[in-house]
């Protein structure tokens, strides 16, 4: 698994289809974002989106992809009436359709859960927005909104191939943004740039309970112990084995919260010895023990 793919999935984003309908009349929602995030897919017509004292025209094609704790509106126009989301299908409803929609989306909110997210999600920017003009006709973004637009004209969409189709597209954004968007600054944006880190931080993400040690880990990769810890010092400000304590931290705490286990169990099962030890590394992290700490997030 790629490193995008390894964060995104660790992440614990759940995806939740909120509207795919078209609209035939004026109409204006507001999405409240404070703990998630979302898309915006324009497969029919236009629209505006407003945020933050901004206001953008989105037009068929555009991908607008709010990365999280931004309330937002989507409108038919800037004059349009504004009421909340969970009153799409009251407004779907009652509207008249003696003419052709004057847009068609796909709206899906992510809901983000109540632990620790990868510090990859800080360097995203509020939103990021796709023009469909700047997409290439052959990239894998306009195949993903082309089936997308294609399940919605079938007639009998299913919500589960749709949420499959944006989990791919969040995936997708997400990379193009980091092709275009070159950092000069340390920080994981840069990471994404340097093959030798990559392939370090690959590796603990694939096999994070495996006996790594600096040098098994710069050997794995085809560098020195020296150069691992100095391209990790420039680039993320950290040093390998400490991210790899984080990355046993929280996949610990995953096993803990969603399997019938104990906390012995998890720590083996993310490469400590055991409980104690598992505990005392928690410890010397974070400042609190994991049963302490998981207890109150249970």
């Amino acid at each position: 698994m790629d490193l995008l793919s390894a964060i995104l999935d660790e992440a614990g984003w759940k995806n939740d289809l909120l509207t795919r309908d078209a609209i035939h009349e004026s109409w204006g929602f507001q999405f409240p974002c404070q703990k998630s995030g979302g898309f915006h897919i324009i497969t029919q017509g236009s629209c505006y989106a407003r945020f933050l004292g901004k206001q953008l025209e989105l037009k068929k094609g555009d991908i607008l992809f709010i990365s999280k704790g931004l309330t937002h509106e989507l409108l038919s126009d800037p004059e349009a009436k504004v009421v909340e989301i969970q009153r799409f299908y009251e407004k779907v409803e009652h509207q008249t359709k003696d003419s052709l929609p004057v847009t068609t989306f796909v709206s899906v909110r992510y809901e983000i859960p109540e632990k620790p997210q990868h510090p990859f999600f800080l360097e995203l920017p509020d939103h990021i927005l796709m023009r469909a003009e700047d997409i290439a006709a052959h990239h894998s973004l306009n195949t993903a909104t082309t089936m997308i637009s294609q399940e919605l004209e079938s007639g009998f969409g299913s919500d589960l191939i749709l949420q499959r189709l944006t989990d791919i597209l969040l995936y997708y954004v997400i990379r193009h943004w980091l092709e275009k968007h070159p950092h000069a600054t340390p920080g994981w944006v840069m990471a994404f740039r340097d093959n030798h880190v990559i392939l370090a931080l690959q590796s603990m993400h694939k096999n994070p309970s495996a006996d790594w040690t600096l040098e098994s880990l710069a050997k794995n990769i085809g560098i020195s112990r020296a150069s691992l810890a100095n391209k990790f010092k420039e680039v993320l400000n950290i040093p390998p084995m400490e991210y790899l304590t984080r990355i046993r931290m929280d996949k610990a705490r995953d096993f803990f919260m969603k399997q019938d286990i104990t906390l012995e169990e998890a720590a083996l099962a993310v490469g400590y010895s055991s409980a104690f030890a598992f505990s005392k590394a928690y410890k010397r992290l974070f400042g609190v023990s994991p049963a302490r700490e998981w207890k109150k997030a249970g």
